[in-house]
């Protein structure tokens, strides 16, 4: 006779789950950038203090078409290589740069598909997957994906069409817009949760109700899933940028806002998912300290997260994870005296056991537990007894390694 099993929201031990998805906009200084992502992701001695070893990611350009100095892949628009190129492979293996931020920066207009296929081709060639597509700039950059003004990416009779190319190249979440002042997406129905859906209602009815822009999702989903021009579906994602409007820049001397006690507490009370809106990398000092505020955010964040509290990761990880907990589905077999999970997905799309990473099963009898997809047994840990006082079956959640 097998014991009831029931899917875990977080992976064990964890009560929620946080990443920041942040624009590389203005990132001017390859030493600062590279010294951030050192001090948020390992232990070592850094301009900031000394390395937090969490687990975080950023995003990068391939191009710029304006004059300013900002980071890039390549130079303007040729193919000559910057000094960031070998940064941004490093981190594509190891997984902390996965989000491109737009193929580059077009605010004065002129992209064309032919640079997407370029960009998309350095990635093949380093054998490099980017699984988070996040807008940017103004009506002039017409690769962006969304239904709104200025978005022609997702439009095959536009020169800047390329949406079929990202999909080929495996990217499959996409933010078109959405920010929400909501601490906690997929959240439970806390009394604090209920009150800022409440309130971001009676904005969006009144200060927003003119805006055109992709506005927050009313049931505060973290993904939906949106139409395009090509007849394509995207699973596209919202950002969480501050509760209260306190946020104006929302560069990194505003981060200390953003991780705020009252964000973090709210984002855990709620038991969501939170990827976190900035651009984190703008007005970013180099070589001396990082604003105090700033600092004593991500001790909180740290602090949060070595009680297991919050589970920290990049954005993709993060959104993986949402998205297959989101369709999972599972029958339960009994075979000689142990109960075997059987993994599927609703929607029929491949299982990788990878992305199955942190999935946890409730269970009274844990060491009596299989998980498996498509008929081979997944590795397990056999959890004790969580917060809720229940044992459950886990799938490790390795850390990822960072390369620098």
């Amino acid at each position: 006779m097998s014991s009831p099993v029931s899917l875990r929201k977080f992976p064990y031990p964890y009560r929620s789950m946080f990443a920041i998805c942040s624009d590389v906009d203005h990132a001017t200084s390859l030493s600062a950038y590279v010294a951030f992502m050192t001090y948020l992701n390992t232990e070592k001695e850094t301009c900031y203090g000394s390395g937090l070893g969490l687990e975080l990611s950023n995003s990068f350009w391939f191009f710029n078409n304006d004059d300013d100095n900002q980071l890039s892949y390549f130079k303007g628009l040729s193919q000559n290589e910057m000094a960031f190129a070998s940064i941004c492979r490093a981190l594509w293996a190891s997984g902390h740069l996965d989000t491109l931020h737009t193929y580059g920066n077009f605010n004065k207009g002129g992209f064309q598909r032919g640079l997407a296929e370029t960009a998309l081709a350095e990635l093949s060639r380093h054998g490099a997957k980017i699984p988070v597509w996040v807008n940017h700039g103004n009506d002039k950059n017409s690769q962006k994906i969304g239904t709104y003004t200025g978005c022609e990416g997702a439009n095959p009779e536009n020169p800047a069409y390329h949406l079929d190319l990202l999909s080929e190249h495996g990217t499959r979440f996409f933010w078109a817009g959405r920010t929400t002042h909501v601490a906690g997406q997929n959240a439970s129905f806390s009394m604090g949760n209920q009150f800022q859906q409440k309130l971001q209602k009676l904005v969006l009815k009144t200060k927003y109700r003119k805006i055109q822009r992709p506005l927050p999702d009313p049931p505060n989903r973290l993904i939906i899933q949106s139409d395009m021009a090509d007849g394509r579906q995207i699973l596209e994602f919202q950002r969480f940028i501050s509760r209260l409007g306190e946020v104006k820049n929302t560069d990194c001397n505003d981060l200390g806002l953003q991780l705020s006690e009252g964000n973090l507490t709210a984002l855990i009370n709620s038991a969501g998912f939170m990827l976190l809106y900035t651009h984190m990398n703008e007005n970013l000092p180099a070589d001396q300290a990082l604003p105090d505020s700033v600092t004593k955010g991500f001790q909180r964040l740290k602090r949060y997260s070595d009680q297991q509290d919050i589970l920290v990761s990049t954005s993709s990880r993060l959104l993986t994870y949402a998205d297959h907990i989101q369709h999972l589905r599972w029958t339960v077999e009994n075979l000689n005296g142990a109960q075997e999970i059987h993994l599927f997905r609703d929607d029929h799309r491949t299982l990788n056991p990878e992305d199955l990473r942190g999935l946890t099963f409730y269970t009274e009898t844990p060491e009596k537990t299989i998980l498996s997809v498509g008929g081979t047994p997944l590795s397990v840990h056999q959890n004790p007894r969580d917060s809720q006082g229940k044992t459950s079956v886990s799938i490790p959640w390795p850390a990822l390694e960072f390369p620098l």
